[in-house]
C-alpha cells in the first residue's frame, strides 16, 4: 500500500499545484520532478542512470515536440498581427449567422482536421483564437477547442498514437482492434461535440445542435470507423475532410446560416455589428490554412515522398518528415503573403516576434520538465507500480478502468502516443491474465488515451498561451479533467458491457 501511494505522490503534487494552487506550469512541474525523485528514493528504484535516461529521453521527446510548438507560436502571431483571425471569422459570419454552429465548426470539425494532419498542439494554437474572435471567452475557448479535438488523437497526426499501439501492444488482430477503437473513438467525438453544445448555451444550445452534432458525428466518427479498416494511416484525415466538406456544403446550401443566438455563460459578446471582408483579403487569410494542408498532404500521405523524407533525420528526429517542418514552412509563407500584401509591416512583425518568444521560454522550459518528469516515473517503475496495484485488487472489476487508465496515461505525459508506449504492453498483459482478447482492452487505453491527451499539462500550458491566460492553466484544466475521465468511464462501462455480452 505504501509503495502505491509513494508512487501516486508525484501526480498529486503536480495535479494539486496547477489545479488549486495555481502554480505555473514550469514551477508546478520542477517541484513534481523533485517529488518524483525523492519517491523513486524511498521505493528504492532511484539511479544516477535512471536519472541521465530520462533526461536524455525527456529532452529528446521536448525537441520534438517544441519543434511543432515554435513555429505554431510564431505562425499564430504573424495571423493575429494582420487581423486574420478576425477576417476569416467575419466571413465565416457572412456566411452563417448561426452563433452555435459556428462555435462546433471551428471548435470541433477544423480543429479535428488539423488534429488529422499535425497534432503536437496544433488546433489549440490555431483554433482558440477563433473562438475568441467569435466572441468566446478565452479561458472557455480553449476548453472548447480541447474537448472538441479530443477525439482524434488515436488516429490523427496520421496515426502516431495507433502505430505505437500497434507495435508495443502489441496489437495481432488489427481489424478487431481497429473497430473497437473507431467506435470507443465515436463515443468521445458525440459526447464531446454535445458538451460544446451544452457548455455553450446549456439546453436551448443543445437542442438547436443536436441534428447538425448527429450528422457531423456520424461523418467524423462512423467514417473513421471505416476508414480505419483499410488504413488506419489516413482515417481521422478522411473522415475530417468529409465533415469539413460537408459543412461547407451546407452553408452554400444555407443549411444553418440563420441568425441564432442563445444567453450564454461563456460568451463576451459586446458589439453585433458585422463586417463584410473584401474577397482578396479573405483570400490572404485563407491562403496559409490550405498551405498547411496541402502541405501536409504531400508530405505525410503520398507514398514515395513520405518515404525520402521520413529517412533524413538528425538527432534522432524526422526533421522533414514531421509536423514542425510543415508548419515552419506554413510560418513562413504567411510571412511572405502577409508581408507582400502589406498585411503586416515591418514594425508589427518585429513585435510579433517579440510576443511569441516571450511566450515560449516558459512554455519550453515547462513541457522540458514535464516530459523529464513522465520518463522518470516511467524508468523508475511509479507507472508499473500503480498500474499493476489496481489491476491486482480489481481484477475483472478493471474494465471499466482500462479506459481511465489510458486518460492517465495521457495526463501525465501530455501524448496519446506516449500514454500508449507506456501501457500498451500492461494492457496485454492484464488482457491475458483475464482471458480477454488483447483488442478490447488495447482499443480502450487508445481512446481513453485520446480523452486525456488533452489534459497533459504541456498541451494546456500551450493552449494558455496561444490564448494569452498565462497563470489560468487550473482554471482550463478542472473542467478537461471532468470531462475527460467522464468520457473514459462511458468508455469503460460500454467495454465491460461489450466484454458481458461476448
Amino acid at each position: 500500500m505504501w509503495q502505491w501511494i509513494a508512487s501516486i505522490t508525484p501526480i498529486v503534487v503536480l495535479f494539486s499545484s496547477i489545479a488549486f494552487f495555481r502554480i505555473r506550469i514550469p514551477i508546478a512541474a520542477l517541484v513534481s520532478l523533485a517529488t518524483t525523485i525523492v519517491t523513486a528514493l524511498i521505493l528504492g528504484t532511484f539511479s544516477w542512470s535512471n536519472t541521465e535516461i530520462s533526461i536524455s529521453s525527456g529532452v529528446s521527446a521536448a525537441i520534438s515536440i517544441l519543434y511543432a510548438v515554435w513555429p505554431a507560436i510564431f505562425f499564430y502571431e504573424f495571423m493575429r498581427a494582420s487581423n486574420s483571425f478576425t477576417i476569416l471569422k467575419d466571413a465565416a459570419v457572412n456566411r452563417s449567422q448561426d452563433d452555435l454552429i459556428l462555435v462546433l465548426f471551428f471548435g470541433w470539425i477544423f480543429s479535428s482536421f488539423l488534429q488529422s494532419i499535425t497534432g503536437f498542439g496544433v488546433p489549440v494554437a490555431v483554433c482558440a483564437p477563433f473562438l475568441i474572435a467569435l466572441g468566446i471567452r478565452p479561458v472557455p475557448a480553449v476548453t472548447l477547442t480541447l474537448i472538441g479535438h479530443a477525439w482524434a488523437n488515436t488516429y490523427g497526426t496520421l496515426g502516431m498514437a495507433w502505430d505505437a499501439l500497434v507495435a508495443l501492444g502489441p496489437v495481432t488482430a488489427l481489424a478487431e482492434a481497429s473497430f473497437m477503437s473507431g467506435i470507443f473513438l465515436w463515443l468521445v467525438n458525440l459526447t464531446g461535440a454535445l458538451l460544446i453544445c451544452f457548455l455553450y448555451g446549456r439546453w436551448d444550445a443543445l437542442r438547436h445542435g443536436l441534428p447538425f452534432v448527429l450528422v457531423m458525428s456520424t461523418i467524423m466518427g462512423g467514417g473513421q470507423v471505416v476508414v480505419g479498416q483499410f488504413n488506419p494511416t489516413i482515417a481521422a484525415f478522411v473522415s475530417t475532410s468529409l465533415a469539413l466538406v460537408f459543412a461547407l456544403g451546407a452553408f452554400r446550401f444555407n443549411v444553418y446560416t440563420r441568425a441564432w443566438s442563445c444567453i450564454s455563460p461563456i460568451s463576451q459578446k459586446t458589439s453585433t455589428v458585422n463586417n463584410h471582408p473584401q474577397i482578396r483579403d479573405i483570400t490572404v487569410a485563407i491562403a496559409p490554412f490550405i498551405f498547411l494542408a496541402l502541405t501536409s498532404i504531400v508530405v505525410f500521405t503520398i507514398p514515395t515522398v513520405s518515404h525520402v523524407l521520413s529517412g533524413v533525420r538528425i538527432l534522432d528526429l524526422p526533421v522533414f518528415y514531421h509536423a514542425g517542418t510543415v508548419l515552419t514552412l506554413t510560418a513562413i509563407f504567411a510571412l511572405g503573403i502577409l508581408y507582400m500584401t502589406r498585411k503586416i509591416e515591418r514594425r508589427a512583425f518585429h513585435q510579433a516576434s517579440t510576443n511569441a518568444l516571450n511566450k515560449l521560454m516558459g512554455t519550453s522550459a515547462g513541457i522540458i520538465l514535464l516530459l523529464i518528469m513522465a520518463r522518470l516515473l516511467s524508468v523508475t517503475g511509479h507507472i508499473e507500480i500503480l498500474a499493476h496495484g489496481v489491476a491486482n485488487v480489481a481484477g475483472y472489476a478493471y474494465l471499466p478502468f482500462a479506459a481511465p487508465i489510458g486518460t492517465f496515461g495521457a495526463f501525465i505525459t501530455s501524448s496519446n502516443m506516449s500514454s500508449n508506449i507506456l501501457l500498451a504492453s500492461f494492457q496485454h498483459e492484464v488482457a491475458s491474465r483475464l482471458s480477454i482478447p488483447p483488442s478490447f482492452l488495447l482499443a480502450a487505453q487508445t481512446a481513453g488515451g485520446a480523452a486525456g491527451a488533452v489534459i497533459g499539462p504541456s498541451t494546456i500550458l500551450l493552449g494558455a498561451t496561444t490564448a494569452e491566460v498565462q497563470g489560468r492553466e487550473g482554471e482550463i484544466l478542472r473542467p478537461l479533467l471532468i470531462v475527460s475521465m467522464a468520457q473514459a468511464i462511458i468508455v469503460g462501462i460500454v467495454l465491460t458491457a461489450w466484454v458481458g455480452l461476448s
